[in-house]
């Protein structure tokens, strides 16, 4: 092992130890990251976890902002293209990056740029070493030319350390041991060159790794990754989407009213006023403005909520009530029923931002269903056009539509003949749908402006009543 390897092995193992006994992440950022301003056009860039089915990190983070800033307007584009790595986003910048105008641009690559092939068991040897720390190399390189186009064109960046490859899963996927110490070199190099850019950066490949290794010693069949070891499913999602708005600084506060029966008064109100608080017998009623919606979290991330304190952090939708008679009560919001507490429960505080049954959650679920819509939009349909364009068409010198054509047929059968299926879908679905490619932006486009309309908090009469 070369004596550059042999650091950059170390550390990704001092990196792990540290992270593996619970010491803070917030050490690892050098500068937080920009926090999006209303107006700011923000580019997500990366490959398959940023392109991704699903309700990926970057749809999480935009959902974040949607509910909690209800008054910013900001654009948002997925720019991740499944296979990609550093290389491959320079060579697509002018078409695919470039003409979105970003204000800010978060850059998350390294997956396919390491060449996981490379750490197959039957690879062994100093060549093999001398491509996979070139393969880092590289990445180093093309990763500070994206900087300096996006740098130069004025954006802001947010670089994001690498998810994790999970090479001590039990999963069936063939492991590729080593991989996720070259990931970590790239994080490290990305902190690196987030210092140099004067960038925020948002820790995933270390926490990742932390919630990995203390699941896996609690049951060795836990992965916060898939089954392929690479791509995480909805809950790591929500974890990445967490460390990014960490990252930015983000606040818990959805609202909070506190209330102080015996005094008969509002004790403190934040982001949202509080108006005709009136005191009856054993009722308490009011009219709430909340100046944000609470963050809804789709059912399949939920798991995430056990191993991550993202309710306690960053979804804090409270009423307190001090100085109740002991006993029970009810709350009931535009008259319908949404909780039953005690006395005491209230007293704590009660997070209205994890009950579903009031109005405020099932609008933020409506908005949530929009993004969703969205987002199925981006990564079925229109990245797929764009990682053809990249892999297949941009290879062309020929490019009209008799030899594109033939390109996407001869790319086709090849995909058959060595059984690739995802590229058999993404020929196909290319094929079939790009003619209609206008209106796939023009829904998605439209989709984004409903969650504006829909997002806007809404006057609500609160009541509390003691349970007879």
């Amino acid at each position: 092992m070369s004596s550059k390897l042999f650091r950059t092995f170390g550390f990704c193992c001092i990196a792990f130890s540290l992270i593996a006994g619970g010491v803070s992440l917030r050490a690892e950022v050098a500068k937080e990251a920009v926090k999006f301003k209303d107006g700011d056009r923000v580019c997500f860039i990366g490959d398959s976890i940023t392109h991704g089915g699903g309700f990926g990190y970057h749809s999480q983070i935009v959902l974040f902002y949607t509910t909690r800033f209800p008054q910013m307007r900001i654009g948002y584009w997925n720019c991740g293209i499944s296979g990609d790595s550093a290389a491959g986003a320079i060579k697509r910048y002018d078409w695919d990056i470039a003409p979105h105008k970003p204000t800010v641009a978060t850059i998350m690559l390294g997956m396919n740029d390491v060449s996981r092939g490379l750490y197959a068991m039957e690879t062994s040897g100093s060549k093999i070493e001398g491509r996979r720390q070139g393969a880092i190399e590289n990445h180093v390189a093309k990763m500070a030319e994206l900087a300096e186009l996006l740098a130069k064109d004025g954006a802001k960046l947010i670089f994001i350390t690498p998810s994790i490859y999970d090479q001590t899963g039990t999963q069936k996927t063939e492991n590729l041991f080593g991989v996720n110490f070259a990931l970590g070199t790239c994080g490290y190099e990305a902190r690196k060159l987030a210092s140099k850019y004067n960038a925020g950066v948002a820790e995933f490949h270390l926490l990742l790794s932390r919630l990995n290794a203390v699941g896996q010693a609690k049951d060795p069949n836990f992965t916060i990754i898939g089954p392929d070891r690479v791509h995480p499913g909805a809950p790591g999602h929500l974890v990445m989407a967490y460390a990014f708005l960490k990252a930015q600084g983000m606040g818990h506060c959805v609202s909070l009213v506190e209330i102080n029966a015996a005094k008969k008064e509002l004790s403190k109100k934040e982001n949202c006023s509080v108006e005709n608080l009136q005191f009856k017998d054993t009722a308490i009623s009011f009219d709430c403005l909340e100046k944000a919606l609470p963050f809804p979290v789709e059912n399949g991330a939920k798991p995430a909520l056990d191993i991550i304190p993202f309710t306690q952090d960053l979804n804090q939708e409270l009423l307190k009530v001090n100085g109740l008679n002991a006993g029970d009560y009810e709350l009931l919001i535009d008259g319908q029923s949404v909780l039953k507490r005690s006395a005491d429960e209230f007293k704590q505080g009660v997070n209205l931002a994890t009950v579903a049954e009031t109005p405020q959650y099932k609008q933020a679920m409506q908005v949530l269903s929009d993004l969703k819509t969205r987002a199925d939009i981006y990564s079925s349909k229109l990245r797929t056009f764009a990682a053809v364009r990249l892999f297949i068409l941009s290879k062309l010198k020929d490019r009209s539509p008799e030899a594109e054509k033939k390109a996407l047929e001869e790319s086709l059968e090849k995909s058959k003949r060595t059984n690739f299926t995802y590229g058999v879908m993404q020929v196909q679905s290319y094929m079939k749908y790009v003619p209609d490619e206008a209106k796939f932006q023009k829904a998605a486009d439209e989709l984004l402006e409903k969650a504006y309309s829909e997002n806007q908090p809404k006057n609500h009469r609160f009541e509390l009543k003691r349970v007879q």
